[in-house]
């Protein structure tokens, strides 16, 4: 089960289970905190209620938002949840169930607990990006170690995230300008076309002396400079320019 370090703050959603129902209270377990919260009869639905039970079941999963945080209680409302909100939360918590594992195989692959694995880089990766997940996606093209998580955890999070989250592909553009006034113009705009097909570009006509040059990555930041790069090296016995446009 998805875990949190500490108490909720305060305006926070949360996933709840209904652990015991009062005439006009009902008290439910936070999932992530393993901690009790209360949420009073005028705060769980809309409207006047009659009879508690006809709204919450012991056992039920409710999403809760966090009113106020007293010295020996915690107060909810499910009230103040509207759909979007959670709709995100179930979401959020899907994915963060999705870290865990992932979280413990990396845990495995180190030799260690899950509960070892939550103090040495699951609380950090919450803490540092707002989720575990995020952290796992971020570790893809971001050195997180920069993040204060130790470099053994560091590699063990980006080899399990290359492996199960899959990343979406992005295309960066250009169109590209080639002129020559040569004998054999032809053969030389040829001869640079496919060098550039070779470094593994996609180019494409579109009316002389232009030119569509593609390519498809899944680091738009680290790649769009290689892209420029490539362009910018170009060289020939003709008059080359560039201009990215995505």
């Amino acid at each position: 089960m998805v875990k949190k370090r500490g108490q909720p703050s305060g305006g926070e959603l949360v996933l709840c289970k209904v652990e015991r129902i009062n005439p006009n209270s009902a008290y439910l377990i936070l999932e992530e905190y393993g901690i009790e919260g209360m949420v009073h009869i005028s705060e769980v639905s809309r409207g006047w209620i009659k009879d508690i039970r006809n709204h919450l079941k012991t056992g039920q999963t409710v999403v809760a938002k966090v009113i106020r945080i007293n010295e020996n209680a915690i107060i909810l409302s499910i009230k103040r949840v509207d759909e979007k909100q959670k709709k995100d939360k179930i979401r959020e918590y899907n994915l963060e169930n999705k870290a865990e594992k992932m979280v413990e195989l990396a845990a495995k692959q180190l030799g260690k607990t899950l509960e070892k694995a939550y103090e040495e880089a699951g609380y950090l990766l919450q803490e540092k990006f707002g989720s575990m997940y995020e952290g796992f996606r971020k570790s893809i093209t971001q050195n997180i170690a920069e993040r204060g998580i130790s470099q053994e955890w560091v590699s063990a999070i980006k080899e399990i995230a290359e492996k199960s989250i899959e990343q979406k592909e992005f295309e960066i553009k250009a169109k590209l300008f080639v002129k020559t006034i040569k004998p054999n113009g032809i053969n030389i705009v040829k001869n640079i076309l496919l060098d550039i097909e070779k470094k593994g570009f996609e180019v494409k006509y579109i009316a002389a002396p232009e030119y569509l040059i593609k390519y498809r990555t899944k680091n738009v930041k680290q790649d769009k400079k290689k892209f420029s790069n490539m362009l910018s090296s170009l060289s020939g016995d003709a008059e080359i320019s560039y201009e990215i446009i995505g």
